[in-house]
């Protein structure tokens, strides 16, 4: 995640700041995403807790769907963060006009702001209940850009791992790869969440029994597995841009 020795002399000699700012970027988002997930993992144990009331188990809740926020956004905003610092630090796209892919790196990153804006959009509606057909358009859209997201990536990993892509160091290629399979992940964290909502619903309705409370600790086991491989993914991204080996 630092600097390197091949950016070019007009990128020590007038860049710098942009360079600072992307990098500084960058860390805010992995903290904001890695450590605020903690957090909603920590909140979906305590909210399972036995003996909890309703009312307790809503706020804990709450907590967590308003946690999980920061997650989502912080992967849409890597991409044109990540994306713009590896081509200012001249590890990506050099055998590319500047100007197309600076103006490819601006376009990417206002589609992405956009993403992140109508992100947080749909999820202020659907907390103050005035979720709309628009909302529920946005969210089957939003699945349909993670999939093309993932797709992308891996696309460009594998095409730049390969020596022909426009990513040049092969860890970095490795990097792309890696967020490809995280993107997968985030999906299969929602297709697993959607297993565990009826019946977490059904204990937040109906109060607590031992039937319901094991309904919800069984279905939503099937979340984990993908939370940790996110975590490990980017723990991975990290050891790759430290070592570069």
């Amino acid at each position: 995640m630092s600097y390197g020795a091949g950016a070019g002399a007009s990128y020590r000699a007038g860049i710098v700041t942009a360079g600072d700012a992307l990098l500084v970027t960058h860390i805010l988002l992995l903290v904001a995403w890695l450590g605020i997930d903690v957090g909603v993992f920590y909140s979906s144990f305590v909210m399972r807790r036995p003996g909890l009331s309703t009312e307790t188990r809503q706020q804990v809740r709450g907590v967590m769907v308003t946690l999980d926020l920061a997650p989502r956004v912080s992967l849409i905003l890597m991409v044109p963060v990540g994306l713009g610092l590896a081509h200012i630090t001249g590890f990506g796209f050099s055998r590319y006009s500047s100007d197309a892919v600076v103006l490819t790196l601006w376009v990417i990153a206002i589609v992405a702001t956009a993403w992140a804006v109508l992100t947080v959009w749909a999820f202020r509606k659907r907390q103050s209940g005035t979720s709309t057909e628009a909302v529920a358009v946005f969210g089957r859209a939003d699945v349909v850009a993670r999939v093309v997201l993932a797709a992308a990536l891996l696309a460009l990993g594998v095409w730049s791992a390969a020596g022909n892509g426009p990513l040049g160091p092969r860890w970095l290629a490795w990097k792309a790869i890696l967020f490809g399979l995280i993107v997968v992940a985030g999906l299969w964290i929602r297709v697993a969440a959607g297993r565990y909502r009826p019946a977490l619903n059904d204990l937040l309705e109906h109060g607590e029994s031992l039937e319901r409370l094991t309904a919800v600790n069984r279905t939503i086991r099937g979340v984990y597995p993908a939370v940790l491989a996110v975590w490990g993914g980017l723990v991975v991204m990290v050891v790759l841009s430290v070592a570069r080996p």
